[in-house]
C-alpha cells in the first residue's frame, strides 16, 4: 500500500517546536527555497523554520493515512471483501483522503473526508457509523 500526503499543514505544535531553534539546527535551504524566501521577503531562517514545521506536520499526516489504511483493510476483511488498497493520498487542501482500492483487478476509488477520520480516531461513535456506512457502500458496489 502506497501512502502519500499532497502538501503540508503545520499546526501550532509544529510551529512551537521550531520557533526558537537556533539557525545552526535549521535545515539548509535549496537554491529554489532561497529564491522563494527572497521573492517573498522572508528571512532565510524563518523560511527554513517553515520547511521544518511542514516536515514535522507531514510525518503526522503520513501516520494518520497509514492508520486509515490499516483500519480500512481490517473493515474490508471483516466484511469478507478481498480488496487491495493500492494507494491512500491525503489531499491537505481538500481535507480528504483519496483511497484507491483494487477488487477483482478493477480499480475502485473511494473518497473520505479527513474530518470523519479525525473524529473516528478521537473516539466518535457518529464518525464510526459514517465510516462503516462508507465501507458498506463499497461492499454493496462490489457484491451487486
Amino acid at each position: 500500500m502506497e501512502i502519500a500526503v499532497d502538501g503540508w499543514r503545520p499546526g501550532s505544535a509544529d510551529w512551537d517546536a521550531v520557533r526558537d531553534l537556533p539557525s545552526s539546527k535549521l535545515p539548509a535551504l535549496t537554491k529554489e527555497q532561497v529564491a522563494v524566501a527572497k521573492k517573498l521577503g522572508i528571512p532565510e531562517a524563518d523560511y527554513a523554520r517553515s520547511v521544518l514545521a511542514g516536515e514535522r506536520s507531514q510525518d503526522g499526516l503520513l501516520t494518520k493515512a497509514e492508520r486509515l489504511g490499516r483500519l480500512l483493510k481490517a473493515k474490508l476483511s471483516a466484511a469478507g471483501i478481498q480488496a487491495a488498497i493500492s494507494r491512500i493520498t491525503l489531499r491537505t487542501i481538500q481535507e480528504r483522503f483519496d483511497v484507491e482500492l483494487e477488487v477483482n483487478e478493477r480499480p475502485l476509488p473511494l473518497k473520505i473526508d479527513e474530518s470523519v477520520v479525525d473524529k473516528y480516531f478521537e473516539g466518535s461513535e457518529i464518525a464510526e457509523k459514517q465510516l462503516d456506512r462508507i465501507v458498506d457502500r463499497v461492499v454493496s458496489g462490489i457484491t451487486q
